[in-house]
């Protein structure tokens, strides 16, 4: 039985792959700190270990113990939009964290890393973002993913161990953290809905962005570990553009409500397009739109209408500023 450790295996994304992974009977073990993750997501066929990624020694000792095959890191903080703000925890979460991570692996005994990085590498470039492309990131999130892809190749010609490199965009579904108020959109709309109360909109909502269901997008992270993918990137998602607007009136519509977003200035380095090409995943990783935006986002509200209103939980903002949104200073 071939054993697989995954990063953030209690969160939205990491707990539906480490279910994917425990059906296909690999042994799988899961990292958390449950700052973002719960530990009632986590598959009870998989190890859990709680622990900060940030911390080395625990990590280290972690990868001694179970010492994995296959890791999957998922663990990050993916506020895109707040990093220009708390730039110390983006950074040491999303690039000195994942560097333990992958040291401790390496030293172990790990024979193929799976990154998942994100499409915000891509910056301002122009669309739809390919692979090829040269990146250039707006904002501190995309340069710490970028950072990190950087070194997981350099150090997969130094130590000989396989790597793939995802790109997911805009996932949503169950299990999403609904007390997030930096990240999640579709949640973040929802949750407000709960308490008939209108949500907030950054900009004009003219930004577009390609939404992908949650089961779509782990099948292709699943078939990361089983084909033979070494040393490719891959964006994964959807290539369906929506503008917010449009994804508010879908909401709107499927939770009977007739109340308006309330507008907000535009976000420091917010991306105005991101549409990715996923012709790559495609071929190699027979990626799907199985379902639908308007069907995701009815078993989404289903899911959100069982757990009920969740107050948001607001963390520590670094850098005060005139430019920080409104609604991010109740913490």
């Amino acid at each position: 039985m071939r054993k697989v450790l995954v990063t953030g295996g209690a969160g939205f994304i990491g707990s539906h792959l480490v279910d994917k992974l425990v059906s296909q009977k690999f042994q799988v073990a899961v990292i958390d700190d449950l700052s973002g993750g719960q530990i009632k997501n986590c598959n009870k066929a998989a190890r859990f270990f709680k622990a900060d990624i940030r911390n080395f020694k625990r990590i280290d000792a972690i990868m001694a113990e179970f010492k994995p095959e296959i890791v999957y890191h998922l663990a990050a903080n993916a506020a895109e939009n707040k990093a220009q703000f708390s730039p110390v925890d983006i950074t040491s979460r999303n690039f000195d964290g994942a560097i333990k991570v992958l040291t401790a692996a390496i030293r172990h005994g790990m024979k193929r890393f799976i990154f998942t990085s994100s499409i915000a590498v891509y910056g301002q470039l122009q669309t739809p973002f390919k692979e090829q492309d040269t990146p250039d990131p707006e904002d501190l999130y995309g340069v710490s993913k970028l950072a990190f892809e950087h070194s997981l190749k350099i150090l997969s010609k130094v130590h000989n161990f396989e790597y793939v490199i995802t790109r997911p965009h805009n996932i949503y579904g169950p299990r999403q953290n609904m007390r997030d108020p930096y990240r999640n959109v579709v949640t973040i709309f929802m949750n407000a809905l709960l308490q008939k109360k209108p949500y907030y909109i950054y900009g004009n909502g003219k930004q577009r962005r390609c939404f992908s269901y949650i089961d779509d997008v782990c099948q292709a992270l699943y078939l990361c570990a089983t084909k033979k993918v070494a040393g490719m990137t891959f964006n994964i998602g959807s290539d369906k553009d929506y503008t917010v607007n449009e994804l508010s009136d879908k909401i709107l519509k499927i939770a009977g409500s007739k109340l308006k977003p309330n507008f907000l200035p535009a976000r420091p380095q917010e991306v105005k397009i991101a549409i990715s090409d996923h012709a790559l995943c495609k071929k190699y990783l027979d990626y799907k739109e199985s379902v639908s935006l308007e069907e995701g986002l009815i078993r989404t509200w289903e899911w959100v209408k069982k757990q009920g209103y969740k107050k948001p939980e607001y963390t520590k903002i670094e850098i005060d500023s005139p430019l920080l949104p409104k609604n991010w200073r109740k913490g």
